[in-house]
């Protein structure tokens, strides 16, 4: 139960995979471990791999992601580490105990950085992430760009990697039994419409992208009715527009989960191919483990691991 001094912190969990090049024999694996070791040997160098994700967005702002040294754990088949978000352009201010005043944090010895922990399984012939939800820090899709820019630029052993969400209310249940869209839901931020693949938002949110330079507002919200509420579906009025809508963004969040990160909401009203009212939410299927963390006892990562093992365990025995 929550009280005072507990936090409650959520994992969400996915599937990694890496694809080795063609006439090579390494395993997704072997692919993982090159990518731990080569940032534990830059890290034992006293170097690290920084990377900004950004870098070729002249409008975004930087986002630059290291890790810190992992710690594989070959008895547990698992490696738990971190990933850290640089917020150079965003200074945090501090309230001293004893004034009501903000200062800022001197930032002439080093940069601000948001940290993630993450806990990965290495038990089946894919990797399984178990990833700290901090809504300012670094995600799932961060750690995925992170190692495929290791093991792709740098290794050059895998070009090609895949992440997948786990959902307790599965995309492929609902795609396989759309079958008319009965009412749309979506509330999104127009600074993050650019996580949205390019050919997806030129075919669905150029207008709001275009409406969201010119009045700047902090976020859409949108609802679409393709029927009256309460009324009897009928084969005519199907909705194909809406339904190949649906599909896309569903289908294209399944391949690249970075697409996720340009919804705020997304929920999908729809009747089933038994005639049935059904109701997808996007953003709260989510398969995640849910902990009260006290900060000041929770502190070590081996902590944070102990924390969420026997969840983890249960998980990884489920698939």
């Amino acid at each position: 139960m929550p009280n005072s001094q507990t936090t409650e912190v959520r994992f969400h969990l996915f599937s990694l995979k890496f694809t080795p090049y063609t006439g090579t024999t390494m395993s997704s694996t072997d692919i993982l471990f090159k990518a731990v070791n080569y940032i534990t040997d830059e890290y034992n160098d006293g170097k690290g791999y920084l990377i900004d994700r950004h870098q070729n967005r002249e409008k975004d702002e930087p986002r630059e992601l290291f890790m810190t040294k992992p710690v594989i754990m070959h008895r547990e088949k698992r490696i738990r580490g971190t990933i850290a978000l640089l917020r150079s352009n965003r200074i945090p201010l501090l309230k001293p105990a004893d004034k009501f005043l903000l200062v800022p944090l001197d930032v002439t010895t080093g940069s601000i950085a948001e940290q993630t922990r993450f806990f990965i399984d290495f038990s089946k012939d894919y990797a399984v992430l178990c990833v700290e939800y901090n809504y300012h820090g670094p995600r799932a899709t961060d750690i995925e760009y992170y190692l495929r820019s290791i093991v792709w630029q740098t290794l050059r052993v895998s070009k090609v990697t895949e992440l997948s969400m786990y959902m307790n209310s599965t995309i492929d249940k609902t795609l396989a039994e759309l079958k008319n869209v009965l009412n749309i839901e979506m509330k999104v931020q127009p600074n993050k419409l650019h996580n949205i693949d390019p050919d997806l938002q030129g075919q669905y949110f150029t207008g709001l992208s275009n409406l969201g330079q010119k009045i700047k507002p902090k976020f859409f919200r949108l609802e679409a009715l393709f029927q009256s509420p309460g009324s009897v579906v009928k084969s005519k009025e199907i909705n194909k527009e809406g339904i190949k809508m649906v599909k896309d963004i569903l289908e294209r969040i399944q391949k690249r989960p970075i697409n996720l990160q340009g919804f705020e909401a997304f929920v999908v009203k729809y009747e089933d191919i038994a005639g049935k009212e059904e109701v997808f939410n996007l953003l709260s299927g989510k398969r995640e483990i849910l902990k009260e963390v006290d900060f000041a006892k929770i502190v070590k990562l081996r902590d944070w691991y102990e924390l969420i093992e026997q969840d983890l365990n249960e998980f990884i025995t489920s698939l």
